[in-house]
């Protein structure tokens, strides 16, 4: 547990020791991300307000509504990756100006391909961590505690996944090919610190989930605003955590 905090602060302290340099490294980024979204709140409202609701018995939104909220989440996913990718830079490459940590096209398209393949990797993942998981349910009962705990648990488990399996992304951002493989048997040695640090995130994205239902505003807009700043937040976090990651196992940089 001691290593796995370890990892964690250091992943902290690389980003809020100084978050004025943080934000200036990830600026174009968060902006692409919120301009997605507010996008897709100014012209998608209906669908958003479907889409967020759950309204079954709602009439179908406008098809230009969906079509215009399927661009806009799109761009979003895809300024995420370019997140991921300036922090990656960042920090391995010791750099602080855009221009040393501006990726270029083809780097920045190799990335988002190579978390597309993870992303179905961890998808065939979690299947049986699903099945599992409903296995629990079942034999559990069906209390709020009971499934609440049960979601904890497959978050922790699909975490530790993730962090078995991704250090192929800053791998690609710093224009390295590594394998999905290769990853998960670098990372073999701390797999069970990767528990605990799963679980420390776990805790993290448990925090963010519970202030977005406290501060549920109404608008569907803003409430995607909102959504969109924690969602930010909560992948840096596992960003920062993943490259200290890379940095300690295939790097070999110290925790200090």
């Amino acid at each position: 547990m001691n290593k796995a905090t370890a990892f964690f602060a250091h992943a902290l302290n690389m980003l809020f020791h100084a978050p004025a340099t943080t934000l200036r490294v990830v600026l174009p980024a968060v902006l692409w991300v919120m301009g997605s979204a507010a996008v897709a709140g100014m012209l998608a409202s209906d669908a958003l307000a479907t889409v967020q609701n759950a309204l079954q018995d709602a009439p179908p939104p406008p098809a230009d509504q969906l079509f215009i909220l399927i661009i806009c989440g799109i761009a979003g996913i895809l300024g995420y990756a370019l997140m991921a990718i300036l922090w990656h830079r960042h920090v391995l490459l010791e750099r602080e100006t855009q221009a040393e940590v501006r990726p270029s096209m083809q780097l920045y398209w190799s990335y988002v391909w190579r978390a597309i393949v993870l992303g179905f990797v961890q998808f065939l993942a979690a299947i049986p961590i699903g099945l599992a998981m409903m296995l629990l349910s079942g034999l559990m009962g069906r209390s709020t505690a009971t499934l609440m705990l049960i979601g904890l648990a497959a978050g922790v488990a699909f975490l530790w996944v993730a962090l078995r399996l991704s250090l192929v992304l800053p791998a690609a951002a710093m224009g390295r090919v590594m394998s999905i493989r290769e990853s998960w048997e670098a990372t073999a040695p701390l797999a069970g610190t990767l528990w605990a640090l799963a679980v420390l995130l776990a805790v993290v994205n448990t925090m963010l989930g519970v202030i977005s239902g406290v501060l549920l505003p109404d608008d569907p807009g803003v409430r995607l605003l909102l959504d969109s700043a924690l969602y930010i937040i909560e992948g840096l976090v596992f960003v920062s955590a993943l490259t200290t990651l890379y940095g300690h196992l295939i790097e070999g940089r110290t925790l200090g």
